[in-house]
């Protein structure tokens, strides 16, 4: 359990005990200790074993025993009995944007609203508007939340969906009769959301992997139609399992695993050279053609391989007959980490710590990107407090083989309601890199935010713009710029665009980076890290930048150091 885990945990407990409406200091002492532990350096583990938890920041004699428990067992006793005696409707109207838990205990106590349903039918029933607190405003954006949660219920983020079907993959290859098992589906192909969470077994006994599938743990609801089984997980997520014999394995792999206009796409060269694909089989004058890889698949066809981020059935079979789809970017060709922020501002680790994992992990250096002042929320720097930080890591570069390793300076800066920066230009002047971004002012009309992204872009040592849409996927669409028009400036002012790997953003999407690169705009694949288990996201990064045809030479950090203080300097040269 690391102290983001704990932090968790209790900051739930605050939510319960506010939602049944217990004592307030005890509610907030989960809280503050919550938010302390959120960007805490310290080991919680290693505290436990040593006997220090508490004094530990927003730790006391009243917590320690609760921190304690959920360090060794991974839950609290607290928390599950306030769960019990929660109407289970009312986790999901806390899901509600703008609902907090004060707002959902009135909503309960003065209107018996336990469900979404029931929320609703209030809603449209007007009766929400006339609560203390609530009015015919709230009342709207209650019922456009509720949608918004019912379009997410079932759903799981890119990261969720991979960390579970990694975690089941092995479980189903353990299932008499299987011979082998892939995931499929729009998780192989790198989806940011995910409804079904679909694998093809390899078996020729689907009703032997129907019981074994009904023996793992966690699954219900196990339902066989000839040898599709469906079944759910966890009671909400839904499991496709498509079951073939070896003959028709690959071909099932590949059926299941393309979009149906890329699949009938590929149909039309396999014709031409005599060859019929149908959902389950490859046939030659009506007869099955065996297949031991995908790359046989293709080559039948006559086209070029096509990594499978890129089966949509957009145009990506007319390049792999012309045979230009390029090599698309992987993990190692990336040379530097950039987008990463330290216990300077919100980050867990500190600038060294951060150096050495960056370091361990194969890149070659380490942008910085702490926040700036305005994200006071954040204990972003203002001027003096970067000046500071310079100094320290100008001390920890003397550590460092500048040929092997070296940590470059920049900051996250925020981009103010008017598009002006957050921190003078001798300031910003005096770093390696700079990552301009919004956390303020969300609800800026659509024109309002792209003129403010655009102003961001032509500030001459702005050297890339982060997360550009603001989007957290399955909880907030963003600020809705229009992207085509924030790209064309990136381009006008050889500017770059972040494609920020964190699971919960993904952001610039895949389908505009293919946009940004036909425009000659150059993306960073980010981390947007906090911890040092924050640079594992970067793969979700690589998969959405496969996605966007991004190839090596379209990565900002696929350069060395000194290509990338080049290209930053020439992005000043022009302001």
């Amino acid at each position: 359990m690391t102290a983001r885990n704990v932090a968790d945990i209790l900051s739930d407990i605050e939510t319960l005990l506010v939602l049944h409406g217990e004592d307030e200091f005890r509610s907030r002492a989960f809280g503050r200790a919550a938010r302390a532990l959120e960007t805490t350096q310290i080991d919680l583990q290693q505290a436990a074993q040593q006997g220090g938890i508490i004094g530990i920041p927003g730790i006391g004699k009243g917590l320690a025993p609760e921190v304690m428990e959920i360090l060794e067992t991974g839950t609290s006793a607290t928390l599950q009995g306030l769960k019990a005696q929660t109407p289970p409707g009312l986790m999901d109207i806390l899901q509600v944007r703008g609902l907090g838990a004060k707002k959902v205990r009135a909503l309960w106590h003065q209107l018996g609203v336990t469900t979404l349903g029931e929320l609703e039918y209030a809603c449209v029933e007007n009766r929400v508007a006339g609560l203390a607190g609530f009015g015919q405003k709230s009342q709207e954006k209650i019922l456009a939340g509720i949608q918004d949660v019912k379009k997410r219920r079932g759903k799981l983020r890119l990261d969720a969906a991979t960390t579970l079907a990694e975690a089941l993959l092995p479980q189903l290859r353990q299932i008499p009769s299987v011979e082998r098992a892939e995931i499929s589906g729009r998780l192989r192909r790198g989806y940011e959301e995910i409804e079904v969470l679909a694998f093809v077994l390899q078996s020729n006994a689907p009703e032997e992997v129907e019981q074994g599938l009904a023996a793992v743990a966690g699954v219900t609801d196990v339902a066989r139609r000839g040898n599709v089984i469906l079944a759910k997980f966890d009671g909400e997520i839904k499991l496709r399992i498509d079951v073939a014999d070896a003959a028709h394995f690959v071909v099932a792999l590949h059926q299941r695993s393309g979009a149906s206009d890329y699949t009938t796409m590929l149909s039309i060269p396999l014709e031409h050279h005599g060859y019929e694909l149908t959902e389950d089989e490859l046939l030659r004058d009506g007869a099955p053609v065996p297949l031991e890889t995908e790359d046989q698949l293709f080559r039948l066809a006559g086209v070029q391989f096509i990594p499978v981020e890129l089966r949509e059935g957009i145009d990506e079979i007319r390049r792999a007959v012309d045979g230009t789809i390029p090599r698309l970017i992987q993990m190692e060709d990336l040379q530097g980490v950039m987008h990463v922020h330290s216990t300077w501002s919100d980050g867990q680790n500190s600038i060294q710590q951060l150096a050495d994992h960056a370091k361990l992990l194969g890149y070659r250096y380490l942008l910085l990107c702490d926040h700036s002042k305005a994200a006071f929320y954040a204990n972003g720097l203002d001027e003096k407090r970067l000046a500071a930080q310079a100094k320290e890591i100008d001390e920890v570069n003397k550590r460092f083989n500048p040929a092997e390793f070296r940590v470059l300076k920049g900051i996250e800066c925020d981009i103010l309601a008017d598009g002006s920066m957050d921190l003078s230009d001798d300031a910003l002047a005096s770093l390696d890199g700079v990552v301009a971004s919004i956390h303020s002012n969300f609800n800026l009309p659509p024109e309002a935010q792209t003129e403010r992204l655009c102003r961001a872009l032509e500030h001459r040592y702005v050297t890339m713009l982060g997360h550009p849409t603001g989007r957290l996927i399955l909880s907030r669409t963003g600020y809705n710029p229009d992207l085509r028009q924030v790209i064309l400036t990136a381009a006008r002012h050889g500017k770059s665009i972040e494609l920020n790997a964190n699971p919960h953003r993904l952001d610039l999407s895949w389908r505009m980076i293919r946009f940004a690169i036909r425009k000659g705009v150059k993306i960073a694949i980010n981390p947007d890290a906090h911890s040092l288990e924050g640079f594992n996201v970067v793969r979700y990064g690589i998969t959405i930048g496969r996605k966007g045809w991004l190839r090596k030479e379209d990565v900002l950090n696929a350069m060395s150091a000194d290509e990338f203080l080049a290209a930053s300097a020439a992005m000043r040269s022009k302001g």
